[in-house]
């Protein structure tokens, strides 16, 4: 199924197919090679992978690429050129780490094979460590297909960000409630093939390509890739009996990923690692984090056990032992001034006092824990792996840290407290990205009505003093601004993801800005907008829209309606689905 609206953007892309055909560019071959487009990522001072996949090609065919990274758009100052291989072992995807280049600079590029061109691609490569020019990344999570449209895609792309960084749940492996678009294959999921043909559909959709076309990515995976509220012995959506077992499942859920996404192995010994840092020049470093698939424990609440006990069990992880000392390592001696954590789940505690009248409730709606409940699939869950962590993020020897997180669907900005206890000093901040296309935090509780989001928004905000904003009805990406000195996030909003309309808009929700030497969010101005990319629509005005959430406390009494909708938020927390 195709809405009229995704119909529509797909014209012009036809249109380009038409003329390229006029002008013989698909000579020797209907079908085109490169309908997934061309991306970039993982860049450093000298270097950026450069990925492209070749359409088409079945059984044992291994396919030539031609590769050429210019200074122009033209590709006519060739500086770097080569010839790579793709075949049926990567199911025909291509990476190509282009070496030797300067910083900080943009770069275009593009692929041959089968006498077709692919689409120009734009990239950028990394400052020098000691350039502390500004640079902005673009922020993302939670992206279904099934669920709505990439409109916070094809904004991030008009936007001239250095790098966007995406947080993990690039594609789902289930459907939605109320699937507006199609998942190929129609069933979950579960062999190599499966998974190739899901990664398959999402580099088709327009505004994703686009995205990957204007910059360059940085990513990690988090549940969904493979299956829903994943540890490393299983998942709460996977059922060995119908679905085989999960050692095979996730290998082949990863695999795919690491075949269709512009990424560097950081450590071609352990070939399913994904965690890494990448450098940001003198601001700081990029450390990418997997709290899903390396060693996690299995969450509390769902295999029996007294929970208290099983959270304080020193010997609890999150991650793996060499992960955690390579993190510690890196908050303590990383390179520049800033430690941008990009991390999955929510850091900051989260957990909630159940209003009076819920008490009756309190058995159905999670895991209980001195009187409050918490979502056991968060890092709540894992106690003493988070005091051991923010431990050395407040230890002197430590840069000034921003944790940024994606998994659910809202937007947050925390002052993360020491330990990870209620009350205690910041120590870091966390900014919380909203989903791309996910069902937004409000509709999973019903909450959609604003008087009522607004009353379970102010019920949140006022058990937990470390949230200085929050905002919960809305699709939409974090632009971050980074220089040694300072760091600002500003939230942007889509109104819908939907397919119903001729193009949603966005509006800028908050910003909020940290010094380099105070963990405390302050409340700032908009980033002043920078030119656009070539080729792209011009940025959107930073003015705030009429009806946007702004920081502030909304009176008590407009939380009468949101007092039954906490339940189900407390639900939502435990089992954001689908």
């Amino acid at each position: 199924m195709i809405p009229r609206r995704e119909l529509l953007r797909r014209v012009p892309a036809v249109g380009a197919g038409l003329v390229a055909a006029a002008t013989g560019r698909l000579a020797g071959s209907e079908t085109p090679a490169f309908a997934h487009g061309v991306a970039s990522g993982d860049p450093t001072a000298g270097s950026v992978v450069l990925w492209t996949r070749v359409s088409g090609a079945a059984g044992d065919e291994v396919v030539p690429v031609r590769w050429t990274l210019a200074r122009d758009p033209e590709l006519a100052e060739v500086v770097a050129s080569g010839e790579a291989e793709a075949g049926p072992g990567g199911d025909w995807t291509v990476h190509v780490d282009a070496v030797d280049l300067e910083p900080a600079t943009t770069w275009w590029y593009g692929f041959e094979a089968r006498g077709q061109r692919s689409p120009t691609g734009r990239t950028r490569t990394a400052p020098a460590s000691d350039d502390g020019r500004e640079l902005r990344l673009g922020v993302v999570s939670c992206a279904s297909y099934a669920a709505g449209t990439f409109d916070a895609y094809r904004h991030l792309a008009a936007r001239d960000v250095d790098l966007v960084v995406h947080l993990g749940d690039y594609l789902y492996e289930g459907q939605s409630r109320q699937a507006l678009r199609d998942h190929e294959p129609p069933q979950d999921p579960v062999s190599l093939g499966d998974y190739r043909r899901r990664h398959a559909q999402y580099k088709s959709d327009p505004d994703l390509q686009a995205l990957h076309q204007q910059v360059a990515m940085a990513s990690v995976w988090d549940d969904h890739e493979v299956a829903g509220n994943a540890w490393a012995g299983g998942a709460g959506d996977h059922n060995p009996r119908r679905q085989g077992p999960w050692s095979e499942r996730r290998q082949a859920a990863l695999q795919a990923y690491l075949e269709w996404m512009p990424l560097r192995p950081p450590d071609p010994a352990d070939p399913l690692r994904i965690w890494r840092s990448l450098p940001l020049g003198a601001s700081g470093e990029l450390v990418l984090i997997d709290t899903r698939h390396d060693q996690r424990d299995r969450q509390v609440g769902s295999g029996g056990g007294d929970p208290a006990s099983i959270l304080d069990d020193p010997d609890r992880r999150i991650m793996s032992a060499g992960q955690e000392a390579w993190l510690a390592e890196h908050l303590r001696q990383g390179g520049g001034a800033w430690r941008v954590v990009a991390n999955q789940v929510v850091l900051s505690p989260l957990s909630l006092a159940i209003p009076e009248g819920l008490g009756g409730l309190a058995g159905g709606l999670g895991v209980f824990v001195d009187g409050r409940v918490l979502n056991p699939d968060q890092w709540d869950g894992y106690p003493v792996a988070r005091r051991r962590l923010l431990d050395v993020v407040a230890g002197e020897t430590a840069a000034p840290v921003v944790f940024l997180t994606g998994d659910i669907h809202s937007s947050w900005a925390f002052a993360v407290p020491a330990g990870g206890r209620l009350g205690g000093e910041p120590v870091a901040v966390e900014a919380v990205v909203p989903s791309v296309s996910s069902p937004t935090f409000a509709s999973i509780v019903g909450a959609d009505a604003g008087l009522v989001a607004d009353g379970l928004r102010n019920v949140v905000e006022s058990q937990l003093q470390h949230l200085r904003w929050s905002e919960i009805s809305h699709h939409g990406y974090l632009v971050v601004s980074l220089t040694p000195e300072r760091l600002q996030g500003d939230w942007w909003l889509v109104d819908a993801v939907d397919g119903t309309g001729a193009g949603a808009g966005e509006r800028l929700a908050a910003s909020w800005a940290v010094a380099a030497g105070d963990p405390r969010w302050q409340e700032a101005s908009a980033l002043a907008p920078r030119p656009g990319p070539a080729g792209a629509a011009p940025a959107p005005s930073p003015e705030r829209g009429p009806g946007t959430q702004v920081p502030g406390v909304v009176p008590y009494g407009l939380a009468a309606g949101a007092v039954l909708a906490l339940g189900g938020a407390v639900l939502a927390l435990r089992r954001r689905r689908r």
